[in-house]
């Protein structure tokens, strides 16, 4: 009973100072590091606002670099152009040291976004192999179920099969190297673009995307890294 009364006892003190010592604040955490890739349709030059102040301009097909933004809070994501916006109720809240990619897909006549966002990975120092994604946005294929990755004249990259706005769940590794990779069309030796004399280095991660050619064409994409 005694022991009953005692806890009791320290229950309260504790809820009397914790009254009384004010709000409790947590630090703020790293920024997040977040990174562009414009595979709109028809806009030449994507421009992301980010927490009101923060301009990345990426030309379509392209890959910003990875640009610092506030974590912790929720920060808002204005999409546009140099000369307009096209949404502006986007809010993420981002996680401390996170790396976030973020595909801006669509076009004008009819809505421009995000595609959901794709978390990256650092690998740890002296890594000697690295690792590989792939993400499919490329949306103008009428004849074209779904993509296969290949190393060109070698084995196929990555096992799964992606329909269009698809990325690879998990990252696979993949040896230091000269590659050429193409993307076939699921199930036959159709080959859809290839990309070639790719230098992948040691200790890095990197994302193979596909994006429709220029001008938007039906069946007709291209293919990049960064």
């Amino acid at each position: 009973m005694n022991s009953l009364r005692l806890l009791g006892m320290c229950v309260v003190i504790l809820s009397v100072i914790g009254c009384e010592s004010g709000v409790i604040t947590f630090p703020t955490p790293d920024p997040a590091s977040v990174l562009i890739v414009n595979t709109t349709q028809n806009v030449p030059t994507v421009r992301v606002t980010m927490d009101s102040t923060i301009n990345v301009d990426v030309t379509r097909g392209d890959a910003s670099a990875y640009t610092q933004v506030a974590a912790g809070r929720p920060v808002t994501f204005f999409i546009g152009s140099p000369t307009m916006v096209y949404r502006d109720n986007l809010r993420y809240t981002l996680g401390g040291n996170g790396r976030v990619i973020l595909f801006v897909r669509g076009d004008t006549n009819s809505l421009v976004e995000f595609r959901r966002e794709i978390q990256d990975t650092v690998l740890p120092a002296g890594a000697t192999s690295s690792v590989i994604r792939f993400t499919h946005m490329a949306e103008k294929l009428e004849s074209v179920s779904y993509l296969e990755v290949w190393i060109t004249g070698g084995p196929r990259l990555l096992p799964e099969e992606y329909d269009i706005g698809i990325s690879s769940p998990v990252y696979h590794g993949i040896e230091p190297g000269t590659y050429s990779f193409e993307v076939r069309e699921g199930g036959t030796t159709n080959v859809l673009a290839v990309l070639p004399n790719v230098q992948i280095s040691a200790g890095r991660s990197y994302m193979l995307y596909t994006y429709d050619a220029d001008p938007p064409t039906v069946d007709r994409i291209s293919l990049s890294i960064f």
